[in-house]
């Protein structure tokens, strides 16, 4: 063998080598974060400890970011609970996104399609029919092909008789700044990113601002920028959840979605990877939010792969912003304690 031959096999050797060690670093990192905490039972209705009285607003929810897509692709994967145990944990807003080719409605992220939205829908039907104290938030962020249509169609015809409706004379900002947790137990909420007119002339459709906040008439503000959220876990956490928080201070009207998750700009390392690098950091920041300046404004919070604990940082919240009722306060604290005692550490 030439040693020119001897080099070429050498480099490419290397590199494969090379190829090989980065996918045992990443798959090592990304499996490190992994928690399949069964979750408590009193996360299923956790909201009946909050009062009647509270905005909805004003209460700390949290939210799973691209819900539905347990079984894609590593790099399509934001979750890695079906929508049943995202509830059971605790969730009360599910990030959907709905495709529609060849007949079928399916959760989608990027070029991947997951389950069928009609099975998303059914587990929500069945898990706000057995908990009535709890409401669920269904955003429907984004559309691919003709799907908008037949995403209502469906439910309108699973969701009947469960939708918050405004039947008042109040624009639907108005509506959604004054609704309260009493008056949207047993329900779910629909927001919806389309400006689609027949659609959002729906009683029961409420419309959702873009990722700039640009969308005006919108009831959620959801920010989001591409060049921040493929930042590092501290640059992103200690230089644009603060901007975040502040643009919302500005707008100060409608629900409050705080993106936590991290991107993965690439499409090499995938969501799992970028969430085992922020885990703790953003469950440090949560937890910290007890007290703070700014904890009157955060409502959802927003996670990728999430889990009870996670939740609970989220939930905890409640708490020292005075929303839980007064002979619930020591079931709480026994349910956060349930989950993990390290809750107890803070606010």
């Amino acid at each position: 063998m030439t040693k020119k031959k001897i080099t070429a096999l050498s480099v490419v050797g290397a590199f494969v080598l090379a190829i090989l060690l980065g996918v045992i670093i990443i798959a090592g990192v990304s499996n490190s974060k992994n928690d399949k905490t069964k979750p408590v039972e009193q996360l299923s209705y956790w909201q009946s400890m909050i009062k009647d009285e509270v905005l909805l607003k004003k209460t700390v929810i949290p939210g799973a970011h691209d819900a539905g897509t347990k079984g894609l692709p590593y790099f399509a994967a934001t979750q890695d609970r079906d929508t049943a145990d995202l509830l059971a944990c605790g969730t009360r807003y599910l990030d959907l996104r709905v495709s529609y080719a060849d007949g079928k409605y399916l959760i989608y992220h990027g070029p991947s399609k997951g389950v069928a939205l009609n099975g998303v829908l059914d587990d929500v039907k069945t898990f706000i029919t057995a908990n009535t104290t709890e409401t669920v938030i269904l955003d429907f962020q984004h559309f691919d092909g003709e799907a908008q249509q037949g995403t209502i169609a469906m439910v309108e015809e699973k969701l009947n008789g469960l939708l918050i409706t405004n039947d008042t004379d109040k624009t639907d900002v108005e509506f959604i700044d004054e609704l309260t947790v009493g008056r949207s137990r047993g329900k779910c909420l629909i927001v919806w990113g389309r400006e689609t007119e027949d659609i959002l002339a729906k009683k029961y459709v409420f419309k959702r601002n873009n990722d700039d906040g640009t969308r005006a008439d919108s009831v959620i503000q959801s920010y989001y920028k591409t060049s921040y959220n493929t930042k590092s876990s501290k640059k992103y956490i200690e230089t644009v959840l603060p901007q975040y928080i502040e643009k919302y201070k500005e707008a100060d009207s409608g629900l409050f979605v705080l993106q936590g998750q991290l991107t993965d700009g690439m499409y090499v390392r995938g969501p799992k990877f970028r969430e085992a690098t922020h885990t703790d950091n953003m469950n440090e920041y949560v937890r910290r939010l007890n007290g703070s300046a700014d904890m009157d404004k955060i409502n959802i919070i927003m996670r990728d792969f999430v889990t009870p604990y996670k939740n609970c940082c989220a939930i905890r919240i409640n708490f020292p912003k005075g929303n839980v009722k007064t002979d619930c306060h020591q079931a709480f604290l026994t349910m956060l304690k349930d989950v993990n005692p390290d809750l107890m550490q803070y606010g």
